[in-house]
């Protein structure tokens, strides 16, 4: 004999897996094909129902049912199918907001190496105790203390050192992009 949805339902409230198994093939082709009208998608659709069993089992102890099983089920998925536009609607806004990493192009490679070769060239143009500040603090990232206390000379001579460094190669790279 088989039951009506409603004994199979109360069967499923208590812990009833064949109910369970049958209610799932009553209804789950004609759930997917309902939310398929929402989702447009097959394998999205599919997902949707199953996750709406898995809820019905899971809960399967506080659920009332007031209309009947079939109409319980339809609102059901098509809140489920609702919820899961909106994940998907919220997914692409916040893929849209990422940006795409900026890829440098070869002519971009190419200037920023002739940058770097001029800029050697203009380090090694530097005298020799300003080239020893300038690379131990930018290349070798040193902090101004530590550079003093290795070539034991005051930190106001580092930062003196520094700064006509630093102005004597913008002037070098300068006059080297004029050429």
């Amino acid at each position: 004999m088989e039951l009506n949805d409603k004994d199979l339902f109360l069967a499923v409230k208590n812990d009833s897996y064949v109910a369970f198994s049958q209610l799932f093939e009553r209804f789950y082709r004609r759930l997917c094909l309902f939310v398929f009208r929402h989702t447009e998608d097959e394998d999205a659709s599919q997902d949707v129902v199953q996750e709406l069993f898995i809820k019905l089992w899971t809960n399967r102890h506080q659920i009332i049912i007031h209309d009947t099983v079939s109409a319980y089920l339809f609102r059901a998925a098509r809140n489920a199918s609702l919820n899961y536009l909106r994940s998907q609607k919220n997914k692409q806004h916040a893929l849209e907001g990422m940006q795409p990493p900026e890829i440098q192009t070869d002519s971009e490679d190419v200037e920023f190496e002739n940058f770097l070769i001029q800029l050697r060239e203009c380090v090694d143009q530097l005298p020799e105790r300003s080239r020893q500040v300038f690379v131990m603090n930018r290349f070798q990232e040193l902090k101004l203390a530590d550079i003093s206390e290795k070539l034991n000379v005051s930190v106001k001579t580092i930062k003196n050192q520094l700064w006509k460094s630093l102005q004597y190669l913008r002037m070098c790279l300068q006059a080297q992009k004029k050429i």
